[in-house]
């Protein structure tokens, strides 16, 4: 072979060395340009800040508020979620900016804030920040007085900025307690009597407040904060389906229905008072019925927790209880619900409990035959066992006259008090009804029921008398 065939060979074969450099390098650049602006991964990590919103320690309504939504998300797009917990909102922020994670469910979020190479969706929970004060100390006198006195704080970013200007206006700086981690820490500071004040925000007072009844509210600021998901904007058809999944929540039934689920229950005001002798019957009485509330359970497949909670509403554990429509015992039966059920005497605790229990149970019965499912169906259940199933009935029909969902307690809870009213009973088949009354009855026993569930849960002293009963909870609850 002549030097001139070497050169034409050396030639090619340096011209076809450049072309695979060449098509490496587009590759490289198409694979970085991709990762770049789409998305076609099935793992979306989710970064988030440890809260009872997002994981719902305290609640037996689900796994947390936060983690149904991203599920939901998840489920109608095919992606499963990986979740990464963060101990600050700036650790998280960071870790979203540099690609480790496409979702950050954050504690808390400035509404003004801007970040780069994040997007911030709808806020979609409003929340505003209090002042709190221990029930044996002085209650806020004048807002000046968080200059002269610790305050005690959670570990919130947005707190930072409401501080700031809080110092401003009163010309002071203030001396303030951080606490470490969790809302149970918080609150557990906060019902030390040496802190006479704490800055905490209005949905975890909401959570908390039950399980710590020294902490009173003193003071509401005006301005409303919102939560919202962050999210990277570097994966554009990511950045797509966030965008559409939060134009589809906006009046979404079901997310009207998830909130309520979560957070619908807590009363406006909750009665310290109150509070302290539902406990004291949970230490002094439930001990007494504590055996038949178990076998009753265990026969009609209920959730002891939940048949605890009704009887404290009814009776508040005293079983000569006799209200003044003439219903009596622990679980409160008309003379012709207990001859229906076969009970003989309403004031024996032993049949009171059995025979409450059995009609829960028939009334569930009815319920499902309607269509109605998971927790709204045993809410139904309890309104039908407070006012009767034929005007649970109305109620239904009157949902779907308002355009309301029949089938949701969100839904029924809205007409329910119309039932009172002559205009709408007068055109349902079972008349007048006491439908404020249902829905207070209802959401009281939510209420009842989330405080049993948040004592074990964090361990409170009243979980002797309550530990036990998880046993008993059916397998497939509350389906």
């Amino acid at each position: 072979m002549d030097n001139h065939q070497k050169k034409d060979g050396t030639k090619r074969q340096k011209r076809l060395l450049a072309v695979l450099v060449l098509i490496q390098v587009c590759l490289v650049v198409g694979y970085l340009y991709f990762q770049a602006n789409y998305w076609s991964r099935d793992t979306l990590y989710v970064i988030y800040q440890d809260s009872d919103r997002v994981m719902g320690s305290l609640s037996p309504y689900g796994p947390g508020f936060e983690k149904e939504l991203v599920a939901r998300f998840c489920a109608q797009n095919g992606f499963k979620a990986r979740w990464i917990r963060v101990e600050s909102f700036n650790e998280g922020l960071g870790m979203l900016q540099s690609g480790r994670g496409q979702l950050f469910i954050s504690e808390a979020i400035n509404q003004d804030a801007g970040w780069d190479r994040v997007t911030r969706g709808p806020g979609y929970l409003s929340n505003q920040f209090m002042v709190t004060h221990h029930q044996w100390r002085f209650p806020l006198r004048s807002i000046a007085d968080l200059c002269s006195n610790r305050v005690v704080i959670p570990p919130k970013q947005v707190l930072s900025s409401k501080i700031s200007r809080l110092e401003s206006e009163l010309g002071c700086e203030i001396s303030l307690t951080p606490s470490p981690g969790s809302g149970q820490n918080l609150f557990a500071l906060l019902a030390d009597r040496e802190n006479r004040f704490g800055l905490v925000d209005k949905l975890n007072f909401k959570l908390w407040h039950g399980f710590f009844p020294e902490v009173h509210r003193t003071y509401s600021f005006d301005t409303d904060y919102h939560y919202a998901w962050l999210w990277s904007a570097k994966y554009r058809d990511l950045d797509k389906l966030f965008v559409r999944f939060w134009e589809d929540m906006e009046d979404n039934p079901d997310f009207l229905d998830l909130k309520d689920r979560y957070f619908g229950f807590f009363p406006s005001e909750q009665d310290s008072y109150q509070i302290r002798h539902f406990v004291r019957a949970i230490e002094s009485r439930l001990p007494l019925y504590a055996e038949t509330i178990l076998e009753a359970s265990r026969i009609y497949g209920i959730d002891p927790l939940l048949l605890v909670a009704l009887i404290y509403q009814e009776s508040h554990f005293d079983p000569e209880a006799e209200s003044r429509t003439g219903v009596r015992g622990l679980l409160q039966l008309t003379l012709d619900t207990a001859d229906f059920l076969g009970v003989q005497n309403r004031l024996d605790p032993e049949q009171s409990i059995m025979g409450g229990a059995m009609y829960l149970d028939f009334l569930l019965e009815r319920v499902e035959d309607m269509g109605v499912t998971s927790w709204d169906k045993w809410f139904f259940t309890l309104a039908a066992y407070n006012q009767g199933l034929g005007h649970l009935y109305d109620a239904m029909e009157l949902a779907r006259r308002e355009n309301k969902s029949s089938r949701s307690w969100t839904g029924l809870k809205e007409v329910y008090p119309l039932l009172s009213y002559r205009r709408y009973f007068e055109t349902l088949p079972r008349g007048y009804a006491r439908g404020f009354e249902a829905v207070t009855f209802v959401e009281n026993i939510r209420f009842y029921y989330y405080l049993l569930y948040g004592m074990i849960s964090i361990s409170r002293p009243e979980v002797e008398h309550l530990g036990g009963f998880l046993g008993f909870v059916p397998d497939n609850w509350p389906d």
